[in-house]
């Protein structure tokens, strides 16, 4: 049995297990995404009652044998995310493509970062696309499935600024007419590739692009989060 003291943590799902406890996904930097048996935590008089939720930064300690740990210890480690409206959405959004594209037991401190940023932008409105774009394109590119978007596929030439594309999700830009439906300019591919999410509305034209690399990694499973708010980030 391994024991595990107090490492940083965010509850990416919860639910009820047993008469009382919860069973709880987490993402930590050192030991990747791992679920938790917290025991009582439902209870009235449970330490752990309110804490083990999304968008609080949290330190958790457990045991572990086998596929499932347990719960020893769970502290704030700083203000609950308080998300509303479209950010609530983004956020949960968020926490179901990592469920859904990651692997559990599988360390990405890099992961862990661009997670805990994205629960800063989130509290910024004027912040919310360009936080949740930097995220998607992050976690495509950790997953190692991010198309190179400075080259047209094949790799002999360049994305051209005045060029129109559409972008296979394995192959990349691939030179397109003038119209139709999923076609980037070369500005917008180039913008993302140096990550200059804040210029003008980058942010918001990517948009598309980034649900069309996704949902090629989702393999056609839709995601509950846009079925349950129909909404976009």
């Amino acid at each position: 049995m391994s024991r595990i003291d107090l490492q940083p943590a965010w509850v990416l799902h919860r639910r009820a297990w047993r008469e009382s406890s919860l069973l709880v996904d987490v993402l930590t930097p050192v030991h990747g995404r791992l679920v938790l048996v917290a025991r009582g935590a439902r209870a009235a008089r449970s330490p752990w009652r309110g804490l083990a939720e999304p968008f609080i930064p949290l330190q958790a300690s457990w045991t572990r044998r086998g596929d499932m740990g347990t719960l020893t210890a769970l502290e704030a480690i700083g203000d609950s995310t308080r998300l509303t409206g479209r950010a609530l959405w983004c956020g949960l959004y968020v926490n179901e493509l990592v469920m859904r594209l990651t692997a559990r037991d599988d360390p990405s401190p890099e992961l862990f970062t661009l997670y805990s940023r994205l629960m800063l932008a989130l509290t910024e409105p004027e912040r919310l696309s360009i936080g949740l774009r930097r995220f998607e394109l992050g976690l495509l590119d950790l997953l190692g499935v991010m198309p190179d978007l400075t080259r047209e596929a094949g790799g002999e030439c360049m994305v051209s600024l005045q060029g129109r594309y559409h972008v296979d999700p394995e192959l990349g830009p691939v030179p397109a007419g003038q119209g139709g439906a999923d076609v980037f300019s070369g500005e917008l591919l180039l913008a993302l590739a140096e990550d200059k999410l804040e210029i003008g509305d980058v942010a918001t034209q990517a948009r598309a692009l980034t649900r069309l690399l996704i949902d090629r990694q989702l393999g056609g499973k839709p995601l509950q989060t846009r079925s349950l708010f129909g909404g976009s980030g």
